[in-house]
């Protein structure tokens, strides 16, 4: 995250909510251990689905992105311009928007 952000991020309001979820971080990396995602299990996936990605969101983001992409080809993918992974809590207004419009059709 450019230092711009980070600052801009440590003075959010969600910026002590997320800090004090940090434990729960060493079991969502265990499960990144043993998770195995294969994209075939969701083959017959027809329910709709937004898959958004920060435009500068680092790079196994954007893999995972395109795992899933690969697995759901009917999905509605959107890059968020200027963005990285944390979109919700830095740009609230494009995130809402972008997921309303979807969700409006």
């Amino acid at each position: 995250m450019p230092d711009l952000d980070w600052e801009a991020y440590r003075t959010s309001p969600v910026f002590p909510r997320r800090v004090a979820m940090a434990h729960t971080l060493y079991r969502e990396m265990d499960i990144d251990r043993i998770y195995s995602f294969r994209p075939e299990r969701f083959a017959g996936y027809r329910v709709p689905t937004l898959l958004m990605v920060g435009e500068q969101s680092p790079p196994l983001f954007r893999h995972a992105a395109d795992a899933v992409r690969s697995a759901l080809p009917e999905l509605t993918y959107v890059e968020l311009e200027g963005q990285q992974h944390i979109a919700m809590d830095t740009a609230p207004g494009l995130f809402a928007s972008t997921v309303k419009g979807f969700l409006l059709g």
